[in-house]
């Protein structure tokens, strides 16, 4: 388990180095083809982009990676990256956490239920809603929201909840069920699909042939083998989440790190982008990474050490 946990830390190290390598080099070649130059001239760019790299490794291991101004007119103050990346990860893994507590909840309750009643109108009725759940892009349910929030208020004049801004409150309702949208419709196709596969297996028809009832069966068998394709349907979930991010704080007028990623793009600020993308990239990582130790512990097999015999 140690060696395994140190190998997966020394990949994400790498790949930390490499989302700051590509960031200064994406940044670098947007400055040069707004200056008109042609492609070739972007191989010169690699050594720039490594030194751009350097440069903020040194900063970021002396606690400073430099300030961005932030405000309009005569009202912009230079604040610390760390400080604006610390106010945004907040709220960005605040309104993330949310919609996956939703999703987790709804989908894997929805698709127990779907597997649970298999070959029942209601499973039939449950799949092909979370089918559109999966098919409708962010924005276009975002938008279509939205509008059915401004359409109810000017027909009764009584507001459900807002549709923009930022607040712990009814604020979040919105982007939550936006963002939860993918996930809640992945979770509950993958956990009705693994719950049926498990459901047929032989062990499981042993135990209804031992006079167990369908419950306990359900509770002890199905439900515990089947955790781990739930588990990594999770782990998806959550990379279609941070996916997603900019997009519906973009739409919600939530300010968290990935409407400021879209701001740090278009300012062309290339500490702040790498670090509000090294900040994300770290975030999916280490979610993958407490994942895998998951299945390890649900899962014994993930534990064995399988010994393959030398030829002599």
């Amino acid at each position: 388990m140690t060696r395994f946990v140190l190998r997966r830390l020394a990949a994400i190290v790498l790949v930390s180095l490499g989302i700051v390598f590509f960031c200064a080099l994406g940044m670098k070649m947007t400055a040069n083809a707004r200056g008109g130059a042609g492609g070739l001239h972007s191989v010169r760019l690699l050594p720039e982009a490594a030194q751009a790299t350097l440069s903020y490794l040194r900063g970021l291991f002396t606690g400073n990676v430099g300030y961005v101004w932030l405000g309009s007119g005569r009202s912009k103050t230079a604040t610390p990256i760390t400080f604006v990346l610390a106010d945004t990860y907040v709220k960005s893994m605040g309104l993330l956490f949310v919609s996956m507590i939703v999703a987790a909840i709804v989908g894997v309750g929805t698709g127990v239920l779907a597997a649970y009643w298999e070959g029942t109108p209601l499973s039939l009725a449950f799949l092909t809603t979370t089918l559109l759940g999966v098919s409708l892009p962010t924005f276009f349910t975002a938008l279509s929201l939205q509008v059915l929030e401004i359409s109810w208020y000017r027909r009764t004049g009584f507001r459900l909840v807002p549709v923009g801004g930022f607040g712990w409150d009814a604020h979040l309702v919105l982007p939550a069920l936006v963002l939860a949208a993918r996930p809640l419709a992945q979770l509950a196709r993958v956990t009705c699909v693994s719950l049926s596969e498990v459901a047929h297996q032989d062990y499981v028809q042993t135990a209804h042939a031992k006079g167990l009832s369908r419950r306990q069966v359900w509770g002890s068998h199905v439900l515990p083998n089947a955790m781990v394709s739930i588990l990594t349907a999770l782990g998806v979930s959550v990379r279609f989440s941070l996916g997603s991010l900019p997009v519906v704080e973009y739409f919600f007028g939530w300010p968290g790190l990935g409407a400021m990623l879209l701001t740090a793009i278009q300012m062309r600020h290339t500490n702040l982008l790498i670090t509000l993308a090294l900040a994300l990239g770290l975030t999916f990582m280490c979610t993958n990474l407490l994942l895998d130790l998951a299945y390890r512990v649900l899962d014994p097999r993930l534990r064995e050490t399988v010994q393959v015999p030398s030829r002599e």
